[in-house]
């Protein structure tokens, strides 16, 4: 009884206090209250997973995607669960916040060309302008298939992961209480924040990530779901890590199919942090994002 009466429980209009308006629990306590959860649970997750199993996909220090499989799915079996109980606490579907909607698969499939085509055309760009050199990576045909796929699942969780817990019901609470463009402004800067701790971390990659951030926020209003920024961001981190084989926010990845070494400078190259550390990358990414505010500044399309 208790818990059919919690259902719907935020929608319930009040007196207009700080806490309750005639919409129910202000939005910003909402967004409050996700972010809450979320971090509880994520730090519940962390605990219970074995230092054992993390140090059995370690590769001598490079990122596998065994590791950012098992990191990613702490965070997405949390932010999933959070984002479940706010939708019922709401009174709607899980997939309301973001996940459903028609036409998955071709926005998915169109958010991944977006991805591969700005992370190639990134790569392209350093090493013509010699701020760059790619190198076989060094694999067998059959090592190739295998970190192919392996990189995939592990991209794929990545964009489910992140793209869930920032531009997923947070997005829609924030939206909800202060308008489209200053959500995406403090979803953004929280995705760029998320990247300082990254190790070899400069402020050019925190720039490249806050923009990054404001495309893909783009276009969730755009589609009118997750996706395409869920397809983007998988595609990128793919290119990224197996493809081109750069180092990412700091890390060498290991199974990739080209090896890229920057040259030069690091504000050029990118140096440690990755090609998103480049000048480069925030000149590629704010033409990116005129194209995603061309092309998703009116509502869902």
């Amino acid at each position: 009884m208790l818990a059919c009466g919690m259902r719907g429980w935020l929608e319930r209009a009040g007196a207009g206090s700080w806490w309750r308006g005639r919409g129910g629990v202000r939005s910003g306590w909402r967004a409050a209250m996700f972010v809450a959860l979320t971090v509880v649970l994520v730090v519940a997750s962390a605990y219970a997973v074995p230092r054992a199993l993390l140090r059995a996909f370690s590769a001598h220090g490079q990122l596998s995607p065994g590791f950012i499989t098992i990191n990613e799915l702490v965070v997405l079996l949390p932010v999933t669960t959070a984002t479940a109980i706010m939708a019922w606490l709401e009174g709607r579907s899980f997939f309301s916040c973001g996940l459903g909607g028609a036409r998955r698969l071709r926005r998915l499939m169109h958010g991944v060309l977006a991805g591969f085509a700005l992370l190639i055309l990134l790569t392209l760009l350093l090493v013509a302008t010699g701020h760059a050199a790619l190198a076989w990576g060094g694999l067998g045909p059959g090592a190739v298939l295998g970190f192919a796929v392996a990189w995939g699942v592990a991209s794929l969780l990545t964009g489910l992961a992140e793209e869930l817990a920032l531009r997923g019901y947070l997005l829609q609470a924030l939206q909800r209480g202060l308008g489209f463009w200053p959500a995406l402004s403090v979803t953004s800067l929280a995705f760029g924040a998320l990247h300082i701790s990254n190790t070899g971390e400069g402020v050019i990659g925190v720039a490249s990530a806050t923009m990054g951030g404001a495309i893909l926020a783009l276009g969730v209003r755009g589609t009118g779901s997750l996706w395409w920024s869920i397809g983007l961001h998988s595609a990128w981190d793919y290119a990224e890590n197996f493809l081109a084989g750069t180092p990412d926010s700091g890390q060498l990845c290991a199974g990739t199919l080209l090896r890229m070494s920057p040259l030069g400078p690091s504000w050029a190259s990118g140096g440690p942090t990755g090609p998103e550390g480049s000048v480069f990358a925030l000149a590629l990414l704010a033409a990116g994002l005129a194209l995603a505010w061309h092309a998703f500044k009116d509502e869902e399309i």
